[in-house]
């Protein structure tokens, strides 16, 4: 009889660890959709053009095994869940670090960001299409991508060594070795010392000053087809 009794209760408990796993299967899962969820809204701003416009450019995604999400913190929840190591995804393929990663999306953004201002005309319709909009006139056409190309000519990178502020890269590089003081990329008031997300950073700088060049030629009504 004491014997019944151990093996039910072992059951019972077997059981009991079963479902407490499983309900935490399903909380960590609950918390990175809603991670994923808060971040959605933090990345995007409703009615902007301008953000709609910056949602566009390429970015990384995460791959964890076989699940995928757009969401860094929900990246990370799942990595801890499964105890495997996150990926980073930029177009189709993924990469291990996000060193490497980073070196493959400031490539990638910094390609979109030139053909975004080039023009491309169709052989078929005639229409040219530019900075998100087509257009029948190539005239016009050309001065939309001449704005565009003015607004990123503007945005430029400077370099921070200590306390000395240059604008040419030979010369903060030779300033950081003989002061023995980090060399720090800045772009638009962003500080990094990593050179592949400086990179990132004067590409999506450059995009933005465009967009928002061309939202305020556009003017209320076409500022949407600006993005």
């Amino acid at each position: 009889m004491k014997l019944m009794f151990a093996i039910t209760g072992s059951i019972l408990l077997l059981t009991s660890f079963a479902q407490a796993e499983e309900v935490s299967g399903i909380l960590v899962k609950a918390k990175a959709d809603a991670s994923e969820k808060v971040c959605a809204s933090e990345c995007s701003a409703a009615g902007c053009p301008i953000q709609a416009a910056m949602d566009e450019l390429p970015k990384f995604t995460y791959m964890i095994g076989k699940e995928k999400t757009c969401c860094a913190k929900a990246a990370a929840e799942l990595a801890k869940k499964h105890d495997a190591p996150m990926k980073y995804v930029v177009g189709e393929k993924a990469y291990p670090t996000k060193q490497v990663a980073t070196v493959a999306l400031a490539e990638a953004t910094e390609k979109y960001v030139a053909a975004f201002a080039t023009p491309k005309t169709c052989a078929e319709s005639g229409k040219t299409t530019v900075a998100g909009k087509e257009l029948c006139c190539e005239v016009m056409a050309t001065e939309r991508a001449t704005l565009a190309k003015k607004a990123m000519a503007k945005v430029n990178m400077t370099y921070l060594v200590g306390e000395k502020e240059c604008h040419c890269p030979t010369e903060a590089s030779t300033l950081a070795k003989s002061s023995g003081s980090e060399q720090l990329f800045v772009v638009a008031g962003e500080k990094t010392c990593c050179s592949a997300t400086a990179r990132l950073n004067l590409a999506r700088a450059k995009y933005k000053a465009a967009v928002e060049a061309l939202a305020k030629s556009d003017g209320p009504k076409d500022a949407k087809q600006a993005s």
